[in-house]
């Protein structure tokens, strides 16, 4: 199996439209093929604090939707990696379906995460706006989803991955990768190939020595919290793209 692929994180518009911007580029540079441009909502439940409060600045700095899909534009261009919007469904909604999913086909966009929009229940056409426009819409699995389910999932999900959480709960703290979580993404990963599908491993990514463990076991991780730390504590760098571009070269030194 090859290396871990990784997917990165930046909150659109945070701290500013070019630092977000800077950050996105420094991220692909480094090495991360994916990355989730999250376009902000007050109340995302799967956010941790340090997420949550980068989103909370966005929105109170006037963040609009029309800055998300800028920003994936621009990354798209300038990258020429897999870019994916991360929201929620109230923003999708107030948005419009088809507008959303248009939008980001528009944009170049890879693909589409609403973690709110669960598997077999209504989405309103979303996922089949999404297959349409051939924007990869990831479903979600927990430590808890049932074997069946899983199946399900892999089969007719549009996208080459399903997005496993590493554990219940909220992104941020680490995640350690104990024989739980092992034995867990080994069935799910199992699964999911008979399907000729893959696993990215998220929530609680931040270390390399994490990395190093999931090596060979599943397809990718994906890191928020992490690069959300490293922006917080470099805004006011002159060279923000380098910063990250260093972070993700450690991350993915392993």
């Amino acid at each position: 199996m090859q290396r871990l692929e990784l997917m990165g994180h930046v909150v659109a518009g945070y701290p500013d439209m070019k630092t977000c911007l800077c950050a996105g580029t420094g991220i692909c540079s480094g090495g991360a093929n994916f990355l989730e441009v999250q376009f902000p909502f007050s109340d995302g439940n799967a956010d941790g604090s340090i997420i949550q409060q980068a989103s909370d600045y966005s929105i109170k700095h006037n963040f609009e939707p029309k800055n998300g899909f800028m920003i994936i534009r621009t990354l798209v261009k300038n990258t020429a990696k897999n870019i994916l919007a991360m929201t929620y469904a109230n923003i999708v909604f107030q948005y419009g379906i088809y507008e959303f999913v248009k939008e980001l086909k528009e944009c170049g966009a890879y693909g589409l995460i609403v973690p709110d929009f669960c598997f077999n229940q209504d989405d309103f056409g979303l996922r089949e706006a999404c297959l349409q426009e051939e924007i990869h819409f990831i479903e979600i699995i927990t430590p808890i989803t049932p074997a069946k389910r899983i199946r399900s999932i892999a089969r007719y999900t549009n996208a080459p991955f399903v997005y496993a959480v590493a554990r219940n709960g909220i992104t941020g703290d680490k995640t350690k990768i104990s024989q739980n979580v092992l034995d867990y993404i080994k069935e799910a990963n199992e699964i999911c190939e008979q399907e000729s599908k893959h696993i990215m491993l998220g929530f609680g990514i931040n270390d390399s020595n994490q990395l190093r463990i999931l090596d060979g076991k599943i397809y990718g991780v994906v890191a928020g919290s992490y690069f959300l730390n490293i922006i917080n504590e470099n805004k006011d760098s002159n060279d923000l793209v380098a910063v990250m571009k260093e972070a993700t070269r450690k991350l993915l030194d392993y």
